[in-house]
């Protein structure tokens, strides 16, 4: 199968969801189906810092909602705490 610019996206983006993710669970099949809820910060959940910062942003989905770090160092303290800080995606009341 050739892999078109766009479908290799996709399949980064798929990919990112099982490998190193420490979120193998029923978001996961979420991510495959694409219904994926995207990002709507412009800063990274964990430290605060504008996305690009660091370099390119740090990507995983978690249970089918798609989250940014600033750089890797950020990924380990959300996957020990996610829920403290899918919070900061709530919509705001």
């Amino acid at each position: 199968m050739k892999m078109t610019p766009r479908s290799l996206g996709i399949a980064l983006v798929v990919a990112s969801a099982f490998v190193g993710a420490g979120c193998q669970d029923p978001g996961a099949s979420t991510a495959a189906s694409g219904a994926v809820k995207p990002y709507a910060l412009d800063v990274c959940i964990v430290s605060g810092e504008k996305l690009g910062s660091m370099g390119d942003p740090i990507v995983l989905v978690h249970q089918g909602q798609e989250v940014k770090f600033c750089c890797k160092s950020c990924k380990p303290d959300f996957e020990k705490e996610p829920a403290k800080f899918l919070t900061k995606l709530a919509p705001k009341k």
